[in-house]
């Protein structure tokens, strides 16, 4: 799975050590071929204390639309970000990269 991994992040440019793509598959959208990865980003520690004590609690799902050189072929990022509790300071948080921030679905 490593391996797949660094494959799609070498293809897409990528350099987020966070995400972890899982699968991809084409699909018709608007009658065009849309190339759709799906990916998570994990949260390793607690942005406000870095504490490593942390309660997952779901994720939020985003649809990212990921700019190429081939306009034919569109890509999407399907990102599960991590929503997390940190049980030492009891602060809720979600997982943010330079891909996509918060709530933020465009790359």
């Amino acid at each position: 799975m490593s391996s797949f991994n660094n494959c799609i992040k070498f293809d897409l440019d990528i350099k987020e050590k966070n995400i972890v793509f899982k699968d991809y598959f084409y699909k018709m959208v608007q009658m065009k071929k849309h190339k759709i990865y799906e990916a998570e980003l994990i949260q390793p520690a607690c942005p406000y204390c870095g504490s490593l004590a942390l309660l997952h609690n779901g994720h939020l799902i985003t649809n990212i639309r990921y700019p190429t050189a081939n306009a034919s072929h569109p890509v999407t990022i399907r990102l599960a970000k991590q929503r997390v509790r940190c049980r030492d300071c009891s602060r809720w948080s979600m997982a943010q990269s330079e891909l996509a921030s918060k709530y933020c679905s465009i790359s």
